[in-house]
């Protein structure tokens, strides 16, 4: 970075070949004539009013777009960009932001992480959820497996950790504890949520080799046949 600025000092303090001025004070006059910079940045976006159904999706180009269950029946501002979808309620407050489709979308665009809260609430409807399958089928198995309390528990534990660190890091956490059999709880669950989110892999960590503690705790004559 220095040297590109020295770089450029050198060039500035260079004379213009037909002014004869250097290019540092001519910058300086251009620089009076400068319109300031707009306070908020350029955004191509068209924003439109879409109805969402009972099931919360809202209809764009033949597409849905699913908002949450919350907001069904509500009529939302939504915002197109050429990559992304922005949902907004009319008063401003953000409700989800989806990549865009273009073309014909079989399938309903969706943030699982957007339905976790309502899931947590009501830990019965896991069976019909219609993220059940995005869990990682591990995960999937085990919350299958567990009672109405310890479901709403791990729903709840694997919200915070979506908040913080993303949908698919959350999960994979999770399923990364059940596969070492360690039990889902909120600090082992967000730091490697939050490890996962920065790129890292967790790594297997083999059962300890409990062979040497055994002979210890044998009687002398024991140990010595082993």
């Amino acid at each position: 970075t220095r040297h590109l600025l020295s770089g450029c000092d050198a060039i500035a303090d260079v004379d213009h070949y037909r002014s004869g001025r250097t290019i540092r004070d001519m910058f300086a006059d251009d620089l009076e004539d400068m319109l300031p910079l707009p306070r908020a940045r350029f955004d191509a976006v068209e924003w439109v009013e879409r109805r969402a159904d009972r099931e919360g999706n809202v209809e764009i180009d033949s597409n849905r777009y699913l908002a949450g269950p919350s907001w069904r029946g509500w009529t939302l501002q939504v915002g197109l960009r050429a990559f992304d979808v922005e949902i907004r309620t009319r008063d401003g407050r953000k409700v989800n932001t989806l990549p865009r489709v273009y073309g014909r979308c079989g399938r309903t665009v969706r943030n699982p992480a957007c339905l976790l809260p309502a899931l947590a609430r009501k830990p019965r409807a896991w069976g019909e959820s219609p993220i059940r399958g995005d869990f990682p089928g591990k995960l999937r198995l085990r919350i299958d497996a567990m009672d109405s309390g310890d479901r709403q528990r791990t729903l709840r534990l694997i919200a915070r950790a979506s908040d913080a660190s993303g949908f698919k890091a959350a999960t994979a956490a999770a399923e990364h504890l059940v596969e070492q059999g360690h039990g889902i709880d909120e600090a082992s669950l967000m730091t490697l949520a939050r490890r996962i989110a920065a790129g890292e892999t967790p790594h297997d960590e083999p059962a300890p080799d409990l062979h040497d503690y055994d002979r210890f705790m044998r009687p002398a004559d024991d140990r010595k046949e082993a």
